[in-house]
């Protein structure tokens, strides 16, 4: 750069304070899980009221997941204009939009309203991680615990709450679903100091290093990220339906869809500390993907008893997650490479992951029970596995 350059050039603004900052992580990652896990609880009465088929409905689901994995890509190209925090301030107010436009009178509304908060989502999935590992280099552990214990605590709030919230307004499905509006409005505000505290625009990219496409461990680190995922949704979307036509009401139905949620908290702070160690990954991949299989099983033996099916569910949920993210983190070559590594495993994985929600409500109209897409999501689990220890064994990068 040149004298009159860099005379020229505006003096960076303080920084926001790290609390200031971590609030509005927190705040934000709150808004990534309940477009998908409010809906959960209320699928009967939607269907009801739009008397589609359960594939249809399943679009609720499966939209999102489309959107962040189309869209995951985007984020690391528009990060080379504009500021991660710029970006995250404008993609938190488009989940504010679309949740608007999701207590729509007609289902066409309601599904744009779910595209623009699966893009919000889709950019914000991506960007989040990269931000920590950016900012917190000696705590990517710690802080990517504390970023999916706000992620799991937000679909947790929202299953749990779902249909207390319906009785408690009284406007049917709609005013339980509005209720996410505010919270995507207060990350947003909470937000904001992040962006006036910094740079507006982005900071010269290091390119250095190999490129994301040579890195060995792409591939495996992407099925993971995906099939875990698969898995996840999958049952955040469907289980209040399976235990529903099991005998339990909606509102019991989406207490214990709450537990499952519950459970995951502990794991998903736990296990990015304990996979910050690289001797464990291997072990964790292992252990996390039987946690997950044996709830499935035990769904598809004795759904009338879901209490340990639930506990099962949780703990293996509440530890792939994390361990995904931490596999971004550890198997980048480079800091650089997060972001690029981020968007490839989100881009590819959450395509994969949208197909789970409508194979398994496509596998339920074409048999009328639950057995064929629980069989279905029980080998899915087995591939999490399987991918994770991929993922986790150390080789030559």
């Amino acid at each position: 750069m040149s004298l009159p350059e860099a005379q020229s050039a505006p003096r960076p603004r303080r920084p926001t304070a790290a609390p200031l900052l971590i609030l509005g992580l927190v705040l934000v990652a709150l808004n990534l899980r309940p477009a998908i896990a409010g809906f959960g609880p209320l699928l009967g009465e939607v269907q009801d009221e739009f008397r589609v088929s359960a594939a249809t409905l399943s679009l609720l689901s499966t939209l999102p997941l489309l959107c962040w994995g189309v869209l995951a890509p985007l984020a690391p190209l528009l990060s080379r204009r504009y500021s991660n925090e710029t970006i995250i301030l404008c993609a938190t107010a488009l989940i504010a939009a679309g949740s608007v436009l999701r207590v729509g009178a007609t289902l066409p509304v309601i599904l744009g309203g779910t595209v623009l908060v699966g893009a919000g989502i889709a950019l914000n999935n991506v960007l989040l991680p990269s931000l920590i590992r950016r900012d917190y280099p000696q705590r990517v552990g710690p802080m990517t615990g504390l970023y999916t214990l706000a992620v799991v605590g937000g679909a947790t709030l929202a299953s749990g709450l779902a249909v207390p919230l319906q009785t408690a307004f009284g406007g049917g499905w709609r005013s339980s679903v509005a209720v996410w509006t505010g919270l995507a409005v207060v990350g947003t505000l909470a937000w904001w100091p992040a962006v006036r505290g910094r740079q507006t625009h982005a900071r010269a990219l290091n390119t250095g290093g190999p490129s994301v496409w040579r890195n060995p461990y792409a591939l495996p680190v992407t099925l993971f990220m995906g099939l875990q995922a698969l898995v996840f949704f999958t049952w955040l979307t469907w289980l209040p339906r399976v235990l529903q036509d099991s005998g339990f009401g909606a509102a019991q139905a989406g207490l214990w869809l709450a537990l499952a949620n519950v459970v995951q908290l502990p794991f998903t702070l736990a296990v990015p500390i304990l996979a910050a160690r690289p001797r464990l990954l291997v072990p964790l991949a292992v252990v996390t993907a039987l946690f997950g299989a044996a709830g499935v099983l035990g769904l598809l033996l004795a759904p009338a008893t879901p209490l340990p099916w639930m506990l099962l569910l949780g703990a293996g949920a509440g530890s792939t997650f994390p361990l995904a993210l931490m596999f971004i983190a550890v198997r980048a070559a480079h800091p650089a490479q997060v972001p690029q590594l981020s968007a490839l495993a989100q881009g590819f994985g959450y395509v994969v992951a949208a197909a789970g929600p409508f194979v398994f409500g496509a596998l339920h109209d074409w048999t009328g029970d639950w057995h064929a897409p629980l069989i279905f999501l029980l080998v899915c689990t087995v591939l999490v596995g399987v991918s994770g220890i991929a993922s986790g064994r150390s080789r030559q990068a």
